[in-house]
């Protein structure tokens, strides 16, 4: 620009009180008691742009509701609750719906909104924070009178909108994810009528300022409604949201996926299972991210970041069963007080469960905190690692030394669904020597209950065995100790011709490696006992039962349980060459030093009873009936038929030279009856109905019914023997030689009906 057009005024002055004013002056002295005031610009203000809030008449069906929620299911319940619900004089009606990320709250929230019949508008306000309670009842006033948002800062709009509230009826205000109760407060007191529905993930701290209304997951048979009205039907959708914990949201996400995709229900768990991550992550084209399940718990983890500690104790809850997790496996990562607040605050805010010493977690949050995820500050890699760590070396410390004393049973029935959990989630390769013992450990358990738990047991135990192998080498004790246990699992649930070899190796082995006399040696010997006894090698097996006892006499002592259990197998050995009576005063000096060193209710002293009472009632046949008698279950298991038919012929034509059976049956009272009845229920008692301390007493029982030639309990015995085969049903290495047994002698039987030559 030239100077010619770069030229401004000048002002010159002179002179007493002279004022020059060369720019804009908005106020000049210009002598003593004297002010000049120059104005350039003037709003007037007109009387309506801002008039009382008590005089403003709302548009009518006025709303901002964010979205439509037409999938409202399986919320009949909470929706007449709320639609029911009556307000008290100069009281706002309020009620806050709160649960989990994900759960349904906002939706709820919405269907009833939307379903408002008042005359007043209907209010959506995200208010995570009080500055955003505040922005959203000055949008509210914006719209009641759009000229205020030229004349009045948004404080002074957010009072009018306040004001407007009070003054009127009819209305509904949503205050949608309330992050503090306090945040709240100041807009509830100072209103006296409408109404108020807030959601917010916090479970505390609303007494006396709302009624709650908690919210949990869906039923399986909604979840399914919900994933069919949005992907359509398919035959896996009850699986699907079964493994997504029937959660609102991960159906809505997984039903949206597969429309888009054009994916099976299937396939979905495939994905999720490969990379649940990802999956957990995946949004529709178009959807909003952070309404994803990854996303959702993200924002109440922010809300803890503050205290780290509740953190890592959601990171360690995530490798254990989703319920009644024992809230001592947490007692040592910090002070009790601390601990106690850091349940308290994850349950205060949805992501827990409290109820009494144990926790519940939903399996979906489960299911995301154990995948780690790279840009997320509170799942990163070596987090999620380090709570794994944590959780299993707590649980393995957790585990009672002692497995087969009584009192330890209860605490192992508590933790066995969480080492179960840890087994499934943590990858083999993964395992460390604390884990491995954890499995080991578990496994074993698992023998005593037979059937599938016994099944389980042997899983776990392989899973130790290739454990043990890696980190400690095929010969060190732990190795071992896990071998003989796999070697006994095997015997119960293979084939003799399977577990036979197994046993006779693994007792050479820990001969050679630990030596005769140590327990695991012995263990060994004593399951190698029962392998030779079914066989129906008699002698060989009453000589490996009096060397274990020997050993473990001078090892444990006469009196430990393993002793006396040790003596209660001879005697079951003997009993095949000695007889009932040739055992009797054994059995009876058993069962007294049972008593005497462990109690009446003691699972050695329990066996010892059912033991006395099946040799006790048994018939009492020569020797050779009883070495035919052993030796079906042996060809029976090797499945020729031709030779267990023939095995068949020959025990009947035994039985049928040695007379009358009645002469071979002892006779039983009423009082024998009742005793065998008392004994299982005690056992059922103790051991649970799942021991094979049970099916000792149920078969004791059942020997008992038949020897008493009573018809009175005929039922009670077809009861019983019904469900025995059920439970031998679960164990194929049982059910299958004794079905063969069956149909052999139905054949034969058939065959000595049959009219000759016919």
């Amino acid at each position: 620009m030239s100077a010619l057009f770069d030229r401004r005024p000048t002002a010159d002055a002179s002179g007493s009180s002279a004022v020059a004013a060369g720019g804009s002056i908005g106020q000049a002295v210009t002598g003593p008691g004297a002010v000049g005031l120059h104005i350039e610009n003037v709003a007037a203000l007109l009387p309506d742009a801002c008039p009382p809030a008590e005089s403003v008449r709302a548009p009518a069906r006025l709303t901002n509701l964010p979205f439509r929620a037409d999938l409202c299911l399986g919320r009949d319940a909470q929706l007449a609750l709320l639609h029911d619900a009556r307000g008290t004089s100069g009281r706002p009606l309020v009620h806050v719906v709160h649960g989990l990320g994900g759960i349904g709250k906002s939706t709820l929230v919405a269907r009833m909104a939307a379903e408002h019949t008042g005359a007043g508008p209907v209010w959506w306000i995200k208010a995570g924070s009080r500055a955003a309670i505040d922005a959203g009842l000055a949008h509210l006033a914006s719209v009641l009178q759009p000229s205020l948002g030229t004349v009045l800062p948004r404080e002074q709009m957010s009072e009018w909108a306040l004001r407007w509230l009070t003054a009127h009826t009819g209305w509904l205000v949503v205050l949608d994810d309330v992050a503090h109760p306090a945040d709240a407060v100041p807009l509830l007191a100072r209103v006296t009528s409408g109404r108020f529905l807030i959601t917010s993930r916090l479970t505390a701290g609303w007494q006396g300022i709302a009624e709650e209304v908690p919210l949990g997951v869906l039923s399986p048979q909604d979840a399914v409604r919900l994933f069919t009205e949005i992907h359509g039907a398919d035959p896996d959708a009850a699986r699907l949201c079964a493994e997504l914990g029937h959660l609102p949201l991960a159906v809505t996400q997984a039903a949206a996926y597969c429309r888009m995709t054009h994916c099976t229900a299937s396939t979905y768990l495939e994905e999720l299972a490969k990379s649940p991550a990802d999956m957990y992550a995946e949004t529709v084209e178009g959807g909003d991210h952070e309404r994803t399940v990854a996303r959702v718990w993200h924002v109440t983890l922010d809300r803890l970041a503050d205290d780290p500690l509740a953190v890592r104790i959601l990171l360690m809850l995530a490798w254990y069963a989703s319920e009644g997790i024992p809230r001592d496996l947490f007692a040592s990562l910090d002070r009790s007080l601390a601990v106690r607040r850091a349940f308290g605050r994850l349950a205060a805010h949805s992501m827990i469960t409290l109820s009494g010493d144990t926790v519940s977690v939903h399996r979906l949050v489960q299911a995301v905190s154990r995948a780690h995820s790279p840009g997320d500050r509170h799942r990163g890699q070596e987090a999620v690692e380090a709570a794994r760590g944590a959780a299993v070396d707590a649980l393995a410390v957790a585990l009672p030394e002692d497995m087969d004393e009584p009192s330890a049973w209860p605490v192992m029935r508590s933790l066995l669904p969480h080492a179960e959990a840890l087994a499934e989630h943590v990858r083999c390769e993964d395992d460390t020597p604390a884990m491995v013992r954890l499995l080991a450990r578990t496994g074993d358990y698992l023998l005593d209950s037979g059937g599938k738990a016994a099944a389980r047991g042997m899983e776990l135990l392989r899973r130790a065995e290739a454990g043990c192998l890696r980190l400690h080498g095929a010969e060190a004790e732990e190795t071992l100790e896990v071998r003989v246990a796999l070697a006994r699992v095997t015997r119960m649930l293979r084939p003799l011709a399977e577990s036979a070899p197994l046993a006779e190796t693994v007792v050479a082995d820990c001969t050679r490696i630990l030596g005769a006399d140590h327990l695991v040696t012995l263990d060994a010997l004593s399951n190698l006992r029962r392998i030779v006894w079914l066989k129906g090698d008699a002698d060989r097996a009453v000589r490996l039962a009096e060397e274990c006892l020997a050993g473990l006499v001078r090892l444990r002592g006469p009196d430990h349980p393993d002793t006396l259990r040790a003596r209660h197998d001879l005697v079951m050995t003997l009993d095949d060459t000695a007889g009932e009576a040739g055992t009797r005063d054994m059995r009876a000096e058993l069962l007294r030093d049972c008593r005497r060193a462990l109690g009446e209710e003691h699972p050695v002293t329990l066996s010892v009873r059912n033991l006395d009472t099946v040799l006790a009632r048994r018939p009492v046949f020569h020797p050779d009936v009883n070495q035919t008698v052993a030796g079906l279950f042996s060809v029976a298991e090797e499945g020729d038929r031709e030779d267990l038919l023939g095995l068949v012929r020959v025990l009947m034509d035994q039985v049928m030279a040695l007379g009358p059976l009645d002469d071979f049956l002892p006779r039983t009272t009423e009082e024998d009856v009742r005793k065998a009845e008392r004994d299982l229920e005690t056992s059922r008692r103790v051991l649970g109905d799942a021991s094979t301390g049970v099916l000792e007493a149920q078969l004791a029982l059942l020997l008992v019914y038949g020897t008493s030639r009573d018809e009175r309990y005929e039922e009670a015995a077809t009861a019983l023997l019904q469900e025995l085969f059920a439970q031998l049903s679960e164990n194929p290495s049982v059910m299958t030689p004794l079905l063969r047994v069956l149909e052999a002698f139905g054949s034969v039987l058939g065959e000595t009906a049959r009219p000759e030559g016919s």
